[in-house]
């Protein structure tokens, strides 16, 4: 008799045991499905703060416009120190603003307009290349950083730099 009642007892034991696992699986999976929920709804309102906050930042940026992005200086005598001057035109909605413009090597020094361009104007951007000690073909640029898309554009420049005692171009 004693082993009919315990078997009973456990079986029963068992039985509750599983009910209430079961009763949390559906439990944690109506917690999972609102947390699903509310974060799909999270992403849903932050992608569209982002497309929000992307036009906008679109919509307040200026537009540059150069009449040359490159520029060939042809041929160039080593230890001459040449200039070029690139124009560019503020084509968009707002003031124009340049932050840095950064050659990249230190054998060419910039210049460039430093106050805001309203939109419509003019400025430039001045690159000096001092060919010393560089023979041969160069091509170097100019990262112009400003308030436009991507922040950031290049310019640049090539040249044939040749022998200050020969005139022939260096090997």
């Amino acid at each position: 008799m004693n082993k009919i009642i315990g078997t009973f007892l456990i079986f029963g034991m068992s039985s509750l045991f599983v009910a209430c696992s079961g009763e949390k699986k559906s439990e944690a999976s109506t917690e999972d499905a609102t947390a699903s929920t509310e974060i799909a709804n999270t992403v849903t309102d932050d992608a569209t703060t982002a497309e929000v906050t992307n036009t906008e930042v679109v919509a307040n940026l200026a537009a540059i416009e150069f009449e040359e992005t490159v520029h060939d200086f042809g041929t160039i005598q080593e230890g001459e120190k040449v200039e070029h001057i690139f124009k560019f035109k503020n084509t968009g909605d707002v003031p124009l603003i340049l932050t840095a413009v950064q050659p990249s090597c230190g054998c060419t020094a910039s210049d460039y307009t430093k106050d805001p361009v309203a939109p419509g104007a003019e400025g430039t951007i001045s690159l000096t290349f001092d060919s010393k000690g560089k023979p041969g073909n160069v091509n170097k640029t100019a990262t112009v950083k400003a308030n436009i898309e991507g922040g950031q554009t290049l310019i640049s420049f090539k040249g044939n730099v040749v022998g200050e005692q020969s005139g022939a171009p260096y090997k």
